[in-house]
């Protein structure tokens, strides 16, 4: 079969869908980034928020059209909205022609024979091991996500993805060095490390986020190594010393704190407090750290001395990139069941005032998203080559350099 694929959220959502494509390529399928050159679309959904469930039912609907308009036969929906959503999505949308949870990706290839033996498979048992197959980079080649858990057991009241991906586990660590070592034999210069909490890697198998970044930090071609989705209360100061030890550790901090009050944050069941938070984030910075951190504004009971005591924050600490987001009421999780929801033209206002304290503190250090490097070189370069550039020049939001030899 020609087979399209559409991949919805997260990053984690990405390596899920790059193991189903090896798995198809090593049953013998091709792919097109056409859907209408597609005999069979897979959509692996994300079930997260409102926007993205949104997202994912518009985007199933949008491929199901070329049952119509194009060569699709088939169309098999995967990923976090099939394992929740799973039942419903089977009752209304009769365009869907099979369903995939979060831990059966490796059946993906036996679901594509069934379809078209004219079967409706429904594949959404529970599994707690790890699946461990080949990939089909969708990054460019320098580039690659490694996965090193699955599942959480922080339980946060806002998150659903407890219930959709299961508690934590920890991937084995030969695993982890062993798809790192290949990736990097491969041309992957830069390796980003991935689950729902990174640091909490290794409670359950005896190893440690530490250990498993030196480990990979010493794999011979990786030049940047980083991790993403680090839970404040388990980061350590002995990981900040462990991961500026390594000129090829990134030196970044990816810590997403939710909220600034400490009676929201505790309203929310995250751990640890505001002041710890802030502790840790002002050693970071000494030590040279990018700063990178997510709120959320609008949980439940969330007042005006909540709202500011986050904005104080985010102006002490003028973060080197900050997303937020409007809470969303997620069925089944505890902050579904509170009084004192925030009104939508309340959640959308804060929303807008804290996104514009942000953007202000990146214009007054300077900083553009969406600016470029220019420089000259004296020899050929190729994508993922990295360079010594001397910068001699800059304007609003770009800057101009010459290439030197490394020194």
């Amino acid at each position: 079969m020609n087979i399209g694929v559409v991949s919805l959220g997260c990053v984690k959502n990405r390596v899920d869908t790059e193991q189903m494509l090896s798995v198809l390529t090593q049953a013998g399928h091709t792919f097109t980034p056409d859907p209408a050159e597609a005999d069979i679309i897979i959509v692996n959904t994300c079930g997260f928020i409102d926007p993205a469930k949104e997202e994912s039912i518009q985007t199933i609907l949008e491929m199901a059209g070329y049952k119509q308009n194009g060569r699709c036969k088939k169309l098999i929906v995967t990923g976090c909205l099939a394992q929740r959503y799973g039942d419903a999505l089977l009752a209304d949308m009769p365009e869907i022609d099979a369903l995939l949870g979060v831990s059966q990706y490796d059946r993906i290839a036996e679901a594509v024979e069934k379809v078209m033996a004219g079967q409706r498979p429904d594949y959404r048992q529970r599994r707690w091991d790890m699946l461990e197959c080949g990939r089909v980079l969708t990054t460019p080649s320098y580039s690659a996500y490694v996965r090193i858990g699955e599942g959480c057991d922080n339980r946060c009241a806002y998150c659903a993805i407890p219930l959709i991906r299961g508690g934590y586990r920890s991937r084995d660590e030969q695993a982890i060095l062993d798809e790192a070592a290949d990736l990097a034999a491969k041309g992957a210069k830069e390796l980003i490390l991935i689950s729902q909490d990174t640091t909490r890697y290794g409670r359950d198998n005896g190893k440690s986020l530490e250990n498993l970044m030196a480990k990979a930090a010493a794999i011979p071609g990786v030049e940047w190594l980083r991790a993403l989705y680090m839970y404040p209360d388990e980061t350590p100061l002995s990981l900040l010393d462990e991961m500026a030890r390594h000129d090829n550790i990134c030196k970044y901090l990816d810590l997403p704190l939710q909220h600034a009050s400490n009676r929201i944050l505790k309203a929310m069941n995250r751990r640890g407090t505001i002041e710890e938070a802030e502790a840790l984030l002002t050693r970071a910075r000494q030590m040279g750290f990018t700063l990178r951190t997510t709120f959320i504004v609008g949980f439940p009971g969330e007042t005006e001395e909540d709202f500011q005591q986050l904005m104080d924050f985010t102006r002490r600490m003028r973060f080197d990139r900050m997303g937020a987001f409007a809470y969303s009421v997620e069925e089944d999780t505890p902050g579904a069941k509170m009084p004192d929801q925030v009104p939508e033209e309340i959640k959308q206002r804060r929303l807008d005032q804290l996104m514009a304290l942000q953007a202000q503190i990146s214009r007054e250090r300077n900083e553009q998203r969406d600016g470029i490097i220019y420089f000259t070189a004296e020899k050929e370069l190729t994508a993922g080559e990295f360079v010594h550039v001397k910068l001699v020049r800059a304007d609003t939001y770009d800057l101009y350099g010459i290439m030197e030899e490394a020194q």
